[in-house]
């Protein structure tokens, strides 16, 4: 085993892998190694009309594809080959969406189609290059659409010819300052989220209901999430962790693997022309638990950067539903900002705050 990005594509009876510079076909009971004909040192596979797709290097270029044999993902033809012209960057990942696919170099994206030719099948479509590259490892797609994160550590959604900017300023500067891993969709309570995971910080999460981005973390603190890459098995969504576990994303369960999962929200910037005075915040939450009632906590910043003192108030037990917290005499100031934060094992869904 080995942390390397790798990259797989299913077909009716083979998964492709691409993982360290090599490629694996796994029949469901032995894994075994092949090689790609003209293409060496692959980077990425995908699965498209019967053929799997294989992205590499080829005569010291590295942006050549090479498809395998129809319904056979272990034979190769080195005359089966192409490379992606329009522009002289390599490709770092390859997707399949909506039967086109997607080629990802650093500088350019570029949309291939099946055009039906003898030997290599598969053809550019005119007019479908993105004038915006992609960071490695970081392409998924889901709901209709593909993302990444640019070469500019911008996040991106396909949108026609040109990529619709998801990310805010304050998520690039996060972006920028972070070392990125990898990026793949969570789905959690019937929201799918484009995950933005970094080694050193936590994680940066779109939510692609709301379009409005959060944070996930393990333990507490900001701490990178376990949480690495996805996927689906019939109804069932699992995610692969950073310690090799396989877990599930269970919405009753408040812990990572053991670990406590700490919920934070923000609020807005409340501002007037002059002062504002809080004098008191309601807020309807989550019942706690039967077993151990848990705690919430609030604090006040009024610069948007330092945060006053914690103040800590019960939870309901298990049953009091809309449960009404209340804090008083919370300061003054131009610019006024709620954090609220749960570390405890309990539900944690904020259903109003208010304040006077």
């Amino acid at each position: 085993m080995d942390d390397a990005p790798t990259q797989m594509a299913v077909s009716a009876t083979e998964v492709a892998i691409v993982a360290n510079g090599k490629y694996y076909i796994c029949d469901g009971t032995t894994t075994t190694e092949y090689t790609t004909g003209a293409v060496t040192n692959p980077v990425g596979v995908a699965f498209i009309d019967g053929y799997f797709v294989v992205a590499g290097t080829s005569g010291g270029r590295g942006d050549a594809i090479t498809v395998s044999g129809l319904d056979d993902g272990t034979t190769f033809d080195a005359l089966d080959f192409a490379f992606a012209e329009n522009s002289p960057d390599d490709i770092v990942s390859i997707i399949e969406d909506h039967n086109e696919l997607w080629l990802f170099g650093s500088s350019t994206v570029e949309v291939w189609y099946n055009a039906g030719a003898s030997g290599f099948p598969f053809a550019r479509s005119q007019g479908r290059t993105l004038e915006r590259g992609c960071t490695a490892n970081t392409a998924s797609k889901e709901d209709n659409g593909v993302f990444w994160i640019g070469a500019d550590l911008r996040a991106y959604r396909s949108g026609g010819s040109t990529p619709q900017v998801i990310s805010t300023r304050e998520v690039e500067e996060v972006i920028e300052a972070g070392s990125l891993d990898t990026s793949f969709i969570a789905d959690i309570r019937g929201h799918k989220f484009f995950v933005v995971r970094f080694k050193d910080q936590p994680a940066q999460a779109y939510d692609l209901t709301t379009q409005l981005w959060c944070e996930f973390s393990t333990g507490i603190g900001e701490g990178p999430w376990i949480g690495c890459c996805s996927g689906r098995v019939g109804s069932a969504f699992y995610v692969g962790t950073s310690s090799g576990v396989i877990a599930t994303l269970d919405k009753d369960t408040y812990q990572d693997l053991g670990a406590y999962i700490e919920a934070e929200a923000v609020s807005v910037p409340i501002s007037e022309a002059d002062y504002v005075t809080i004098n008191k915040v309601h807020m309807n939450i989550e019942a706690g638990d039967v077993n151990a009632q848990g705690e919430v906590m609030l604090q006040v910043s009024k610069d948007g950067r330092t945060w006053g003192v914690e103040r800590w108030r019960k939870l309901g037990k298990l049953g009091q539903f809309w449960r009404r917290v209340v804090w008083h005499s919370l300061g003054t100031g131009r610019r006024m900002q709620i954090r609220v934060r749960i570390t405890d094992p309990v539900g944690r869904d904020i259903y109003g705050l208010t304040y006077e």
